[in-house]
């Protein structure tokens, strides 16, 4: 979401100062102010709250298939989640984000579509988001 920044410009002490407002027709992320004609306001969820985990590995430079069995468990906070259940699910390799398209991920299982050089990390982060 991109924010535009406005110039409140306050002549009389000489400062100025800026109010981040959202682009029209985008909800903003913080809670707004209770709907007058509802009770409790369905339409102000609140915040979203997220969890991030993270699955990390080193390529072997031979398989394109990795398993919970293959984390570096000092740089893992989770093994390989079930993509049903979060949110949105990144792989990096080699600190390159990668398209969806070039990888499968399924409970306890990630497979790439080609075999990562020797030595390089595959971090697979996995974002929950929730409202409060």
């Amino acid at each position: 979401m991109r924010y535009y920044l406005t110039n409140q410009n306050t002549e009389r002490y000489g400062i100025s100062s800026y109010q981040i407002i959202p682009p029209l027709g985008c909800p903003d992320i913080f809670p707004g102010q209770p709907c007058p004609t509802c009770a409790p306001c369905p339409c102000t969820p609140g915040l979203l709250e997220t969890e991030i985990f993270q699955y990390t590995a080193i390529s072997d430079g031979v398989k394109n298939t990795y398993t919970n069995t293959d984390a570096v468990v000092q740089f893992s906070t989770s093994g390989i989640l079930n993509p049903n259940t979060v949110s949105i699910v990144n792989l990096f390799i080699n600190g390159i984000l990668q398209s969806p398209n070039l990888y499968t991920v399924q409970p306890g299982v990630l497979i790439i579509s080609e075999v990562p050089v020797q030595g390089v990390p595959l971090i697979l982060q996995f974002i929950k988001i929730t409202t409060s």
